[in-house]
């Protein structure tokens, strides 16, 4: 059996053997315009709910922060174990292990600015009048989140802090689409829209802060390989995210259908079509990105079929 450290690498075939990996030094835009616009849209959703809920003022902003902080936390630490790997067949071991060195240092870092956030994310449940009479519901989010925050500081490029921050952000999104619309099928509807918004947000992150500048120091086809199919894996789970936040929002929207046009018209009714409208932004930026190769400034990473491409230029 051979070693890992002798696994074939792709890089040392013909068509991509020698090539130069051309990395862009701006980060691309629109990554941070998708993140943007789902935190927007979380921001709305958050809202709509929590007005409804008899929610004003700081309740509505320390329950959004919750729910977002939860998001931010949850889909990074599902990134770092599940879709970055310790081998890659189609890489040589050295490269795939130099580039998850420096993300997990990256991540690291990251993990531990995300921490604060999600401390402050506690008010989330403290402020929620609706919790009041559910008090182990309340403190159950509050050791859920505290739990999730240790993890962030004990160092999320740990694998078994990692595993416990996911354990963490997902029992947290649970007992949230709980407290909102209990345990009978519209729960079940809540669940599925939280974890998407969730897997999301924070793969997003992960994206953005921690692949990105980890593959602008790794130059090479093989690092590129081992970053794309990172990517791949994300892609493939906002492939199901994606439809799953608009069906379930459908969903939960379609109890207010029967209101009145002026009720659609003015606040919170108003916040439904907002928040439609950026998701089919969301979606145009998702069919988009890749297009324009602004998945990763590093060559490949978006379309590993580039780096042949290039071969080709450099021939010709």
């Amino acid at each position: 059996m051979s070693s890992p450290n002798k696994a074939p690498s792709l890089a040392n075939l013909p068509q991509v053997s020698g090539l130069q990996v051309v990395v862009r030094q701006e980060t691309p835009f629109l990554p941070k315009v998708a993140f943007a616009l789902i935190t927007l849209a979380s921001l709305a959703g958050a809202t709509l709910t929590g007005t409804l809920a008899g929610l004003t003022g700081f309740g509505l902003v320390a329950r959004w922060l919750s729910l977002w902080a939860v998001g931010l936390a949850g889909g990074f630490a599902v990134w770092r174990v599940f879709y970055l790997r310790d081998f890659d067949p189609e890489a040589a071991q050295d490269a795939v292990t130099a580039l998850n060195t420096t993300a997990l240092a990256r991540a690291a870092r990251v993990g531990r600015v995300l921490a604060p956030v999600v401390l402050l994310g506690v008010t989330g449940p403290l402020a929620t009048t609706y919790l009041t009479p559910q008090p182990l519901l309340r403190w159950g989010l509050v050791v859920l989140l505290v739990g999730l925050a240790t993890c962030l500081l004990a160092g999320i490029d740990r694998r078994p802090a990692g595993l416990a921050a996911t354990l963490f952000s997902f029992g947290a999104v649970a007992a949230w689409a709980y407290a909102d619309a209990g345990m009978g099928w519209q729960g079940w509807v809540r669940l599925g829209h939280l974890s998407a918004f969730t897997l999301w947000l924070g793969g997003a992150v992960w994206n953005i802060w921690v692949a990105m500048p980890a593959g602008r120091q790794h130059p090479n086809v093989d690092a590129v390989l081992a970053g794309a199919h990172q990517l791949d894996r994300f892609r493939w789970v906002v492939r199901f995210a994606l439809p799953t936040i608009i069906i379930t929002g459908l969903i939960m929207a379609g109890v207010y259908r029967l209101l009145p046009l002026e009720w659609w018209l003015g606040f919170p009714g108003v916040l439904i079509p907002g928040k439609v409208l950026a998701i089919i932004a969301l979606v145009v930026v998702f069919i988009t990105c890749p297009l324009f190769r602004h998945c990763s400034p590093v060559q490949g990473v978006c379309n590993v079929d580039d780096l042949q491409e290039e071969r080709a230029d450099v021939a010709h």
